[in-house]
């Protein structure tokens, strides 16, 4: 597993203005984080941190493949992915998150981890909806049961064989006759 020095930036030694970082992202890097809907990345992030006195912005750009599963069939479906975010980071006197795109950084920090502003661009740069972008790519029997030209319901004299014999005993009180005036005075 990757130590968490690959992924911080000693920004104190850094001076004012920008500088450009390259990370590669895999699907060692995710198993980290909780389940995100895919299985294996392979993920270029092309970052640049733009220093200021009391504050930084870190530009991420995410590019690549991930390997997820189509909402269509369940099969594997590799996605591309080219997404861009920008994040604040500010300087105040304690560490805490604000919001979800600023961060502010206390007195005592002198390392920025990029791992979580990484994840958040690559899910974040997902498709909605994952599909195969041809429905010929997609699992051919899955796609034969959801149009209904194959009938996966359960063949019924098999259901009755399977069934409690105390329900079947129940089936044979209906009575398909309908009552008369004369039983319905008698009931009351």
């Amino acid at each position: 597993m990757r130590g968490n020095s690959e992924f911080e930036i000693p920004f104190t030694g850094l001076g004012i203005g920008r500088h450009a970082f390259g990370f590669q992202l895999d699907g060692t890097f995710f198993s980290d984080f909780e389940p995100q809907g895919f299985d294996d990345a392979d993920i270029t992030a092309e970052t640049e941190l733009d220093r200021f006195d009391t504050m930084m912005h870190f530009d991420v750009h995410v590019t690549g493949t991930v390997r997820s599963f189509c909402d269509r069939c369940n099969a594997p479906v590799t996605l591309s992915i080219d997404h861009r975010a920008r994040y604040v980071v500010k300087f105040g006197d304690t560490s805490q998150r604000n919001d979800d795109d600023i961060l502010v950084l206390g007195p005592a920090e002198h390392l920025l981890d990029v791992r979580e502003f990484l994840y958040e661009s690559t899910v974040l740069g997902m498709p909605l909806r994952r599909v195969h972008e041809l429905e010929d790519d997609c699992d051919p029997n899955v796609l034969q049961w959801l149009t209904g030209s194959v009938d996966h319901a359960p063949d019924e004299e098999q259901e009755e064989a399977e069934a409690d014999p105390r329900w079947a005993a129940l089936k044979g009180l209906s009575s398909s006759e309908p009552k008369g005036e004369e039983d319905l005075n008698e009931e009351e």
